[in-house]
C-alpha cells in the first residue's frame, strides 16, 4: 500500500513467510538497477526506500514517536490476532490452502503444518505467552483498535496532512481485508466467520471502504 501511495512501480509475487528474510510479509527486492538489488528489504526499510525513490513523499516522512507507539501496536496486538485467525485456525484451513498452499496434495499438508507451526511459534513470541490464548489474543486487537480509532478520530488520515502516510498504509493494509466480515459486496478474502470484524465493531473510522487508485492515492 505504501508504495502506491509513493506512485513507485512494482510487481506482487505470491510468497510465504518462510521466504522472507525476517519471517514476516511484505518483503521487498530492489530493482536489478538499484544501488543494492541484492539486498532484501523488509519492515521499515520499505518505507526508507518508498521515501527515497518517490517524488510524491516529502523527504521528512519518518514516523514521529507517538505514531511509532501506535504502530508497536498493529506488530503486537493486531497481528497476532491475524496470524491465529488465518493460519492457526482450522475454520479457515480452505482459505489458507488457496493463498498459500500447492495444488499438489503431497505438498499440502506438510507445507500447511509448516505455516500453522511458524504462525503459533510467531504469536507466541509476541505475545510473551506460554500458549495461546485465543480470547486473549482478540481482546488485545480489540483493545488496539479501539486506540486507533481514538487517536483517529475526526481526522481523515493518521498522518494529518492532506495525504496518507506510513501509518495509514499499515492500518489500511488490516482494516480493508478485515472490515470485508463487517461489510456487504465483493468478499476476495471471503472469510468463514467475524471474528476479527467484531474486533473492529464500533469503530466506524476505521472501516475504510477504500482503494487505491493508479496514482497512489487511497480514497
Amino acid at each position: 500500500t505504501y508504495l502506491r501511495i509513493a506512485n513507485l512501480e512494482f510487481d506482487l509475487v505470491p510468497s510465504t513467510n518462510h521466504a522472507s528474510p525476517s519471517g514476516s510479509l511484505p518483503f521487498l527486492l530492489p530493482a536489478s538497477s538499484d544501488s543494492r538489488p541484492d539486498i532484501t528489504l523488509t519492515g521499515s526499510l520499505i518505507a526508507q526506500y518508498a521515501q527515497k525513490h518517490s517524488s510524491l513523499l516529502p523527504p521528512s516522512a519518518e514516523a514521529t514517536p507517538r505514531e511509532e507507539a501506535y504502530r508497536s501496536l498493529l506488530a503486537q496486538n493486531i497481528r497476532p490476532a491475524w496470524l491465529y485467525t488465518l493460519y492457526v485456525n482450522p475454520i479457515h484451513t480452505a482459505l489458507l490452502s488457496r493463498l498459500y498452499l500447492p495444488s499438489s496434495p503431497l505438498l499440502q499438508y506438510p507445507i500447511l503444518q509448516m505455516l500453522r507451526a511458524a504462525a503459533t511459534a510467531e504469536i507466541l513470541k509476541t505475545t510473551r505467552r506460554a500458549i495461546l490464548q485465543p480470547e486473549t489474543i482478540y481482546e488485545d486487537a480489540q483493545e488496539a483498535f479501539g486506540a486507533l480509532s481514538a487517536y483517529l478520530g475526526a481526522e481523515t488520515w493518521f498522518s494529518r496532512g492532506p495525504e496518507p502516510g506510513l501509518l495509514d498504509a499499515e492500518v489500511f493494509a488490516y482494516t480493508f481485508l478485515i472490515g470485508e466480515a463487517v461489510q456487504e459486496g465483493e468478499r476476495p478474502m471471503k472469510w468463514e466467520d467475524d471474528v476479527l470484524g467484531r474486533c473492529m465493531a464500533g469503530f466506524a473510522n476505521l472501516i475504510w471502504v477504500r482503494a487505491v487508485n493508479d496514482n497512489g492515492v487511497m480514497s
